[in-house]
């Protein structure tokens, strides 16, 4: 009896896998920054609703990239990589206004940036690369349903 391979995306390379987790434990630092800010300074006082509106917007987005990434879709690391170096354009000015407010919110962000750029090299590595060129080549192949 002849073995089937399964398909690429049931072999993914440890630098996706990496990446994802990495950027899910972004994600719970986010929520828990957010958290820690709201309760501990008045950063988010003077636009309550607002800032859950954004940090809820923000996770949902991540959130949908990361699954995106984990089916595959290499446009969604280069949207991820676009919206991180958005992010880190204003970041110095950011990091400097929240060292001034709260020393643990600051550091907490220093530190999701860092995994975020952490995550991003493992998306761009050449085994991801190739993992996502091989899971695009996979879907040109398959016959339209």
């Amino acid at each position: 009896m002849e073995q089937v391979s399964p398909g690429p995306l049931f072999h993914k390379p440890q630098s996706i896998v990496a990446a994802k987790n990495i950027l899910y434990a972004v994600l719970f630092l986010t929520l828990i920054n957010w958290a820690i800010g709201q309760w501990t300074t008045d950063l988010h006082r003077l636009a309550p609703v607002q800032s859950i509106v954004i940090v809820v917007v923000t996770v949902a987005i991540i959130f949908a990239l990361i699954k995106s990434i984990g089916l595959g879709k290499k446009w969604a690391r280069v949207v991820l990589l676009v919206l991180f170096i958005i992010g880190l354009a204003a970041f110095p000015w950011t990091l400097m206004a929240l060292f001034s407010v709260s020393i643990l919110v600051a550091v907490m962000s220093l530190l999701q940036a860092i995994l975020q750029l952490i995550a991003l090299i493992f998306l761009f590595s050449r085994e991801s690369t190739l993992w996502f060129d091989r899971v695009e080549e996979k879907k040109r192949d398959e016959p339209a349903a």
